[in-house]
């Protein structure tokens, strides 16, 4: 039976397309219901980042077209969203012309006429409002372009007003104040030009890093992205993994340090239940899923030593009583090396989650040699170094490849 929804709003349709693009990568599937814990921590490494962010230049990009759009003559919102949407499509096909092609948005959809659904104002706002680039609030997209049209609307009306007086030179003065403080509040986009788009790159410009960098810092100083912009840490990018970062964290403070030790010590232990998820899926056909349990199954017990009760209290989960209730059952169960109870605890959750939809209520139906859930976790660590790495190039810094 085909499926779909009603398009009520922007913002509930780009909901859905989250859903959809998680959806589209077993890598980044949640299987088991475990995002507070593995976006808690995310948010605390690498906050204002998304797993679909492609390069920094979007944070400038963004901002850009909008500041252009409040100075235009455009006061109905969804004329103005379809206008922000074309003038996204027609820089996404200037930067394929450019030398640097890498993570430009829309590269695939624009080779085949067609263009994104996610678009980058979408997939970036987020952390425009982290950074406090944008300075509105918690206002979604589509909020702020409303409200931008109900100011413009506004605006004219207390014109025609003000321009049937005699004193009509002095009003025109009031007026046009009144335009400069409306053109200001929603955004600190220093960097900003009229002409921005007549020679615009995926590299961010000198002055645009400093910018973006010190955004950053000034907005989460204590974040592990904090630090490493702040002290040019480019020993970063000799990690391949998060994991990998386990001696160079050493160097890091105390409270970075800690949630590291916390987080990877959760990844190990998550990374246990999800070899045995695709055990029950292949109806333990998966051949990587069984050798894995066997190399893995000495350390079990050693790997359920995480404290669980440290990190629901750091990352403020305790109101999620069916997560905590699953991930302590399951420590019970790995400090047992108990296989079947960890089955058993697996499939309950799973179904707890998606009901009939569960893929451990039909074991041998997919893929046998598939993986699903993904594996260890990475907290977008990946996506973090290429903001990271946009940064350091653009102010000279060198930065050594894997």
């Amino acid at each position: 039976m085909p499926l779909g929804w009603i398009d009520f709003s922007k913002t509930e349709r780009n909901k859905v397309l989250s859903v959809l693009d998680m959806l589209s990568d077993s890598g980044t599937l949640d299987e088991l219901g475990i995002a507070p814990i593995r976006d808690g921590f995310a948010n605390l490494f690498f906050p204002g980042t998304s797993t679909i962010q492609t390069r920094a230049k979007y944070f400038m990009i963004v901002p850009y077209v909008l500041k252009d759009l409040e100075y235009s003559s455009e006061t109905n919102p969804n004329r103005m969203l379809r206008t922000l949407d074309e003038i996204e499509r027609r820089c996404g096909e200037i930067l394929i012309a450019g030398e640097d092609k890498d993570g430009i948005i829309g590269s695939r959809s624009l080779a085949q006429g067609k263009w994104v659904k996610r678009t980058p104002a979408d997939i970036y706002w987020a952390g425009l409002r982290n950074y406090g680039i944008f300075t509105g609030g918690t206002l979604s997209l589509s909020e702020y372009v409303r409200a931008i049209c109900a100011l413009k609307n506004q605006k004219a009306t207390v014109a025609k007003l003000g321009n049937r007086n005699d004193n009509a030179d002095a009003d025109k003065g009031d007026d046009k104040d009144a335009g400069e403080l409306f053109r200001k509040q929603f955004w600190k986009i220093p960097t900003y030009q009229e002409k921005w788009m007549e020679d615009i790159s995926i590299k961010l410009s000198l002055e645009e890093a400093s910018f973006l960098k010190g955004q950053i810092i000034a907005s989460y100083p204590d974040s592990m992205l904090a630090y490493i912009l702040k002290n040019d840490v480019t020993d970063i990018f000799a990690a391949k993994t998060f994991q990998d970062l386990e001696t160079l964290i050493l160097s890091f403070p105390e409270q970075i340090r800690e949630d590291y030790a916390l987080a990877f010590d959760f990844s190990k232990f998550l990374f246990v239940l999800r070899v045995v998820y695709n055990m029950i899926v292949s109806d333990n056909q998966n051949e990587d899923a069984n050798d894995l349990w066997e190399k893995l199954l000495p350390d079990i017990p050693a790997l359920a030593d995480v404290d669980l009760e440290r990190i629901f209290s750091r990352l403020n989960v305790y109101g999620n009583v069916f997560l905590r209730n699953f991930l302590k059952g399951s420590q019970t169960l790995m400090k047992e090396s108990d296989l079947e109870g960890l089955k058993i605890e697996i499939k309950r959750r799973e179904r707890e989650l998606k009901q009939s939809r569960a893929k451990t209520l039909h074991p041998g139906e997919f893929d046998l040699d598939g993986w699903f859930g993904g594996g260890e976790l990475d907290y977008r660590f990946d996506n973090a170094k290429v903001i990271i790495k946009d940064i350091f190039e653009s102010e000279g810094i060198y930065v050594k490849s894997k």
